[in-house]
């Protein structure tokens, strides 16, 4: 008999030990060519312990995301990695971002909206809202496939501090005249029927509760969410169908996906400012020259801000 069992069938796959060798920063460099494969509706997240890349596809399996974490978890380096995405792709990507600065490194780049003061972020939503019902008017006349119908770009909304906008908002359209179309309203409508329409939303919060949401209804359509440095009672309200709760990944960047009843651990995906706001102005850049959008705003736009060290690099992988 022999006794090396060093070699074989079962050489080689991977083991339960070897499932969490995570790197320890997913950067762009490393991630390169999982962005470049990565279909236009389904953003890299991150990799799991195997480096298989992990997505999450808007059109196919999840229409809205959620992203919950304490405060310095990492959020909107994950939702920043998710809109860069998107934006190469040439979607549009509007922040509402109560904070105000949580984004920077998007404003004024092509692509971007970015809402901060309170009554701009209802606007938005007003107006998001009406899109959505537009929309899907020209679904419902369209003879092809749904997934085909000439609805325009995709939109992403990037919802900064979901606990807090939403409930400046619910006191600010107090003030509104009865029967107003509200903020409120138009989120429903967006998480309900976005799907089609091509109108997606990317919750951030801290502590995602039901009541921000408004309601255990809406939380549903959030059928991805991404839990990082949680709580046992976190996982209990937005992972609850996906068993026992599991203990918070303590190695920076890392969290877990919750989808389909199950939960996966990932390494997220890191990119700098730089090199976010640099992939977004050469996706642009090509497009102009491809004619496919149009020519740069004047000087003062967004190709006056400060170009990064490394900027004419980043898109050449794809």
């Amino acid at each position: 008999m022999d006794l090396n069992f060093s070699t074989g069938i079962y050489s080689g796959l991977a083991t339960p030990a070897a499932s969490f060798q995570f790197p320890e920063i997913l950067t762009y460099r490393d991630a390169f060519h999982l962005i470049a494969e990565s279909p236009e509706s389904a953003p890299l997240l991150g990799v799991d312990g195997e480096g298989n890349p992990i997505s999450v596809d808007l059109d196919s399996d999840s229409p809205h995301v959620l992203i919950s974490a304490a405060s310095g978890g990492g959020k909107s380096v994950l939702a920043r990695g998710i809109a860069t995405q998107f934006l190469v792709n040439g979607a549009d990507v509007v922040f509402l971002d109560v904070k105000r600065h949580s984004h920077r490194w998007a404003k004024n780049l092509p692509g971007v909206t970015y809402a901060a003061a309170l009554p701009d972020i209802g606007n938005a939503l007003v107006k998001l809202g009406e899109e959505v019902h537009r929309r899907n008017e020209i679904v419902e006349q369209f003879a092809g496939p749904i997934e085909e119908a000439p609805v325009g770009d995709r939109i992403v909304v990037v919802l900064e501090e979901l606990n807090a906008t939403m409930t400046q908002l619910k006191g600010l359209s107090k003030k509104l005249p009865r029967g107003a179309y509200t903020a409120e309203d138009a989120f429903r409508d967006i998480m309900f029927m976005g799907r089609a329409a091509k109108v997606h939303v990317v919750a951030v919060a801290q502590y995602a509760t039901v009541e921000a949401m408004g309601g255990g209804d809406i939380r549903e359509n959030f059928s991805t969410r991404i839990l990082i440095r949680y709580t046992k009672n976190a996982w209990t309200m937005l992972a609850y169908d996906c068993g026992l709760p599991q203990p918070a990944p303590e190695e920076p960047g890392r969290g877990m996906v919750c989808r389909g009843g199950k939960a996966r651990q990932v390494q997220f995906l890191y990119l700098t400012e730089e090199e976010a706001a640099a992939m977004v102005r050469e996706a642009y850049e090509a497009r102009v020259e491809a004619g496919e959008a149009a020519p740069p705003p004047p000087p003062g736009g967004w190709s006056a801000r400060p170009e990064p060290a490394r900027a004419g690099t980043f898109l050449r992988p794809f």
